[in-house]
């Protein structure tokens, strides 16, 4: 079946459907006598232009007395004006009352058949209502002189009792009203009609299925369309049209009568009814606005805000005349906003030639037009039965084209991709083909440059240590493996470098733990560019310049390198690292570039040996101004270990719900390097048992285990070296000195050197102070006094230039130490030395010291 049949058909079944409703309410508008015949219904409505057929009405609140005694000789005693039924009695403004009674008054006859049960249709009254046939009351809604709305939208329908009919002669029917709103009142909508009672209910009953059915098939267009959206959640449109289809079903079963056999409330009914009309319009401009896919742009926005406000207000309150007033004067008026916004949109696309578009825009067209003729009907501008329920079976079928059009589309399309399955995979195979090779070529490159790139960083992180009391160890796993022509490798940031230095003041190993920013061949660029530099560095250690420096200065001087390199790439390559130098007394000089803190395992026990960040990574533009050396004592036995944040991204896994989450504890390494007693092969399986590695992971270990332990002095040495430090005390600083000269000439002890160095500064020998201070500095190195007294005494010898270095020492370790930086500023000015000078001044202010 193609198109243009399917078409077809569905346009028949659309004319039928019209055709259908034209005459399922033919009847409802045939003119008629007032005088039934027996045999069928018969319409009490006023007809144009017919006077004989004109209601009377009164507004004088008629007693039950003077109800009963009103007959044909005494009916004009009443003040009675012409009013034509149905519509609303106040259709000026000046007639407007105040919810007052007023009393309608019909003469009717009825044929001589006593064997028939009778029944009036008095349409659709506001709001309460007495009914009176010859005087007698034969039926009555709602409660009188209520404060709230009784059933203003109900159809009346009242059996009447034979032995109130006065048979052959003129019967008067008597409706006594009293209306809720003040502008509106009276038998307002639908018809009145007087018949046998099986006819005018089965009617009655007739109508209101029908229209049930007609709702029936709107829930299952929602349903479908729901169904739709719930297989294919992108597609928002069926969401919103299923809403709208929903919202429609419940706004119209709430205007059905059927609603009353429920023996619902009528106030919550009517609550949620003023509810479900406010999503109708909305739910229709979301609905096209994403099937076309258009911007969800400011004034749809605030229109959206309102309603939901108005939503919320008539969900919290219960006023059926503030929710009527807003809808009439504010909500409504919106409305037509929203049309303006949904036939921009129908605009847009009918331009674009979109085939959707002039469907959607015939079927809203019809949609609009009833929704205009129901508003008007609903404030009693003209009696018309309401036609929505039927007019959106247009919007429906437009739909229907619409799918209908999508539906053989797919089915062309699935046909000709059966016709031509063979050649497409073929095709298909070839271009997928193509395409694999294209990549493999670019793999087996991009393999090639890691390749290359891992050789260049292999001699780079060597592992040189010389010092026996030293014991290194390293591990290094990148996070990117590859495989090129036959080899197996790993490339990323992470590097290990250790070397030796031969300094004055003795041997050192010098050790660089980094981890370059970025993954794969950029963090190995990092890499490689450290490592470079490191060596570079190094190397030139052998230079009497370099020999010369004391480990501070040196350390400082390998930062200050790396740094002007790592910075001149303007903030594209970034290194975390641990740089530092330890010798054989297990003294350690480090600084530590925003890389994770060090670990300490002393005695079973793992911990961290600081606490807080003092340095950026290298490349941050004047991070050299933030450059501070930290010292620290490693005992026998004590292992330092420090790692990359691998070691910290561990991701684990949530079995409930499969979501990776990231670990954010610090001190859960500590943990794995207790467990490990800090094997690094059994630290990282600790780690990778724990959950994912996610990172590049290496460590550096050092084990500081000395050959030779600093020997003991006999007690008798030790009493008499504190008699010595007692006569210093007392100021006899003299003899102390030659009483500790003849203890020094028998035993050697780093704390003579210091004690011999005190007592020469206090008698103001500088040389021979220098000479010991230098010798209990190189001793003891954790001693920053020691440093500064050379540093003075070095100053008082009149040997500026290399006091300027002993300072230079002491500020790098303590900047907080005020003698020694006042004395550093000093000799700076005394030696000339401006550059230096300005840099640490600098330095001085960015760490507000």
């Amino acid at each position: 079946m193609n198109v243009q049949v399917r078409l077809y058909m569905i346009k028949s079944i659309f004319i039928f459907l019209v055709f259908s409703f034209s005459l399922l309410h033919s009847q409802t508008f045939t003119n008629s006598t007032t005088k039934p015949d027996g045999s069928g219904i018969v319409s009490l409505d006023t007809i144009p232009n017919n006077p004989d057929t004109l209601w009377f009405m009164s507004e004088e609140d008629l007693t039950e007395a003077e109800i009963q005694s009103l007959s044909e000789s005494n009916f004009n005693t009443k003040v009675w004006k012409q009013i034509a039924v149905p519509g609303n009695l106040y259709t000026n403004k000046e007639d407007y009352a105040d919810k007052k009674i007023v009393t309608l008054a019909k003469w009717i006859q009825f044929p001589l058949d006593h064997s028939t049960q009778y029944s009036f249709r008095l349409g659709v009254i506001n709001d309460r209502d007495r009914t009176y046939l010859n005087g007698k009351f034969i039926g009555g809604t709602g409660e009188w002189n209520a404060t709230e709305p009784q059933a203003y939208d109900k159809l009346r329908f009242y059996n009447i009792p034979s032995e109130f009919i006065h048979y052959g002669k003129k019967n008067l029917l008597l409706i006594k009203i009293q209306p809720y709103f003040g502008n509106s009142g009276g038998i307002e909508q639908d018809e009145t009609s007087l018949g046998p009672t099986n006819k005018v209910n089965a009617r009655f009953y007739k109508d209101e299925f029908i229209k049930l059915l007609f709702l029936t098939i709107y829930s299952t267009v929602g349903g479908y369309f729901l169904f739709l959206f719930i297989r294919r959640r992108k597609d928002r449109e069926n969401l919103f049209f299923a809403l709208f289809s929903f919202s429609f079903v419940v706004y119209n079963f709430l205007r059905n009568q059927l609603k009353y056999e429920f023996a619902f409330s009528f106030l919550e009914m009517k609550k949620l009814e003023y509810m479900t009309i406010l999503l109708l319009i909305p739910f229709m401009y979301h609905f096209l606005r994403t099937l076309f896919e258009e911007k969800y742009n400011v004034l749809g926005k605030i229109l959206d805000v309102l309603q939901l406000f108005c939503f919320l207000y008539f969900a919290f309150t219960q006023n059926i005349e503030t929710f009527s007033f807003l809808l009439t004067n504010f909500v409504q008026p919106t409305w037509l906003l929203y049309v303006v916004l949904i036939f921009v949109i129908l605009f847009k696309n009918l331009r674009k030639k979109e085939r959707r578009a002039v469907y959607i825009t015939i079927g809203i067209t019809i949609v609009l037009f009833a929704a205009v003729v129901d508003t008007a009907t609903n404030r009693n501008y003209w009696v018309f039965p309401r036609i929505m329920g039927y007019t959106f079976l247009v919007f429906n079928i437009s739909l229907a084209i619409i799918l209908a059009n999508s539906f053989v589309k797919l089915n062309e399309e699935v046909e000709d991709l059966n016709k031509n399955l063979e050649k497409k995979v073929e095709e298909r195979t070839d271009a997928l083909n193509e395409s694999l090779n294209q990549l493999q070529i670019l793999k087996e490159k991009q393999d090639g440059d890691y390749f290359l790139t891992s050789l260049l960083i292999q001699p780079l992180a060597r592992i040189d240590n010389q010092i026996p009391e030293i014991q290194i160890e390293t591990y290094v796993n990148q996070k990117k493996k590859f495989h090129f022509r036959g080899k197996d490798g790993e490339i990323g940031g992470d590097i290990c470098i250790v070397g030796t230095v031969h300094l004055e003041l003795g041997e050192f190993t010098v050790f660089a733990n980094g981890d370059a920013m970025g993954k794969s061949i950029q963090g190995a660029g990092g890499a490689l560019v450290l490592g470079v530099v490191f060596q570079a560095v190094l190397s030139r250690a052998k230079s009497s310049y370099t020999k010369s420096r004391p480990p501070e200065l040196w350390l400082k001087d390998l930062y200050v390198e790396l740094q002007s390199v790592f910075v001149s790439f303007d903030g594209s390559m970034l290194s975390s690292v641990v740089l530092g130098m330890v010798g054989k007394d297990g003294f350690v000089y480090y600084i530590n570039a925003e890389h994770p803190w060090s670990i300490l395992y002393r005695d079973g026990v793992a911990s961290f040996i600081e606490t807080e960040l003092s340095m950026r990574k290298l490349g941050f533009p004047k991070n050299d101004h933030y450059f501070q050396t930290k010292t620290f004592q490693l005992e026998p036995g004590d292992t330092l270990l420090i790692g990359s944040d691998g070691r910290d991204d561990i991701g684990f896994f949530q079995e409930e719900n499969s979501i990776r989450t990231i670990n954010e504890d610090e001190t859960l390494i500590l943990r794995f390097v207790e467990r490990s007693k800090t094997e690094l092969s059994d630290l990282v399986h600790e780690i990778e048992m724990s959950g994912e590695i996610t990172d590049d992971l290496s460590f550096l270990k050092i084990h500081y285990s000395p050959v030779n332990r600093r020997m003991s002095l006999p007690d008798f040495v030790k009493k008499e070296y504190l008699e010595i430090k007692s006569k210093s005390k007392q100021g006899e600083y003299q003899n102390a000195l030659e009483q500790l000269q003849q203890l020094m000439e028998k035993f050697s002890h780093p704390n003579f050197y210091a004690f011999a160095g005190k007592l020469q500064y206090q008698l103001k020998n500088w040389k021979d102070a220098i000479q010991n201070l230098k010798l209990a500095t190189k001793e003891n190195p954790m001693r920053e006094d020691y440093i500064f007294m050379t540093a003075n005494a070095l100053h008082k010898n009149n040997q500026p230039q290399e006091a300027v270095i002993w300072c230079e020492r002491l500020f790098l370790r303590n900047k907080f130490h005020k003698q020694n930086t006042k004395l550093f500023l000093y000799l700076l000015d005394l030696t000339k030395n401006i550059d230096k000078k300005e840099f640490y001044l600098e330095f001085l202010s960015t760490n507000k010291v």
